[in-house]
């Protein structure tokens, strides 16, 4: 039986994309096919009575063309914080078998490579994520005309659930792991609030 869920936290996605994804605007890929890593870290969160503050996931994400059209390869990472009945929930969630947000973007995988349980190093103010061995990220943002203010993206295509999204680029950003290898290094950053529910 699927149970009611919520998850508020923050979101972060480094692409290959040239900063300002495309994809933000239904557009074709900068290169032609999207290679993305997307963190969503849980400041709140649950699965009917099971807590999951505190947990992260990240996704890889590899789509041939036009992200929205899916065709995904992918692979998940559930935070190894989490205990068998908080993975059991995050697995379930993420698959996208528990409705909500989670359910569009599972069906845009064709293929997942499969899931691992890892330590997940999240840090919004530095802006990084760290699976070790796997994923090391670390973006900044770019300044608008004020020369202060972060450029943002308002009412996007996964807007209200991932909120104003902010512009960057990474300062570091390589992904290895079942048999890819890829440097988003240059390349686009996004990130944003995160607040989403199901079924």
């Amino acid at each position: 039986m699927v149970e009611k869920w919520t998850i508020k936290g923050d979101w972060v996605s480094s692409c290959n994309c040239d900063p300002g994804c495309p994809c933000l605007f239904y557009s074709d890929p900068s290169r032609g096919h999207c290679d993305g890593i997307d963190t969503i870290h849980i400041a709140q969160g649950k699965y009917g009575k099971v807590k999951l503050d505190g947990l992260s996931v990240t996704i890889l994400a590899k789509s041939p063309g036009n992200f929205w059209k899916g065709n995904w390869t992918a692979a998940l990472y559930i935070d190894e914080k989490a205990d068998a009945k908080q993975r059991e929930a995050l697995t379930t969630i993420m698959s996208g078998k528990a409705g909500g947000p989670t359910a569009m973007i599972a069906s845009l995988i064709s293929t997942l490579k499969g899931t691992r349980f890892v330590p997940i190093n999240f840090n919004l103010k530095q802006l990084t994520v760290n699976i070790p061995g796997i994923f090391d990220f670390k973006g900044e943002p770019i300044l608008g005309g004020d020369k202060k203010t972060t450029v943002k993206v308002q009412n996007h295509p996964l807007a209200p659930v991932f909120a104003t999204a902010q512009m960057g680029k990474g300062v570091r950003s390589r992904f290895t792991d079942y048999g890819f290898d890829i440097d988003n290094t240059g390349k686009d950053v996004n990130w944003a609030p995160v607040s989403m529910s199901g079924p």
